[in-house]
């Protein structure tokens, strides 16, 4: 993020990037990848992720334990979903 910024910059601590656990590598790639496919209700009020849209990049990435995979993605996405409820 700071290296794209015009002119590049610096991040302000060293914790900006977190390191994933080799067995976490694959469902990070496939959340940030589907993390904005979501499913809505009432006023556009944003209640999980979409799991077709899961299953079909899981799919073209060749993810073999896809089960273990989609639970890792929907807690991390719930994860953030409640941070972003905390914020409101």
């Amino acid at each position: 993020m700071y290296g794209r910024r015009t002119p590049p910059g610096t991040p302000p601590c060293g914790q900006c990037r977190v390191e994933l656990l080799e067995e976490n590598a694959e469902a990070a790639m496939i959340y940030m990848l589907t993390r904005r496919q979501v499913i809505t209700a009432g006023a556009g009020e944003i209640v999980d992720i979409s799991i077709p849209a899961v299953k079909i990049v899981m799919d073209l990435y060749g993810v073999r334990d896809q089960k273990t995979c989609l639970a890792r993605v929907r807690r991390v996405f719930h994860h953030f979903l409640g941070r972003k409820h905390e914020g409101q």
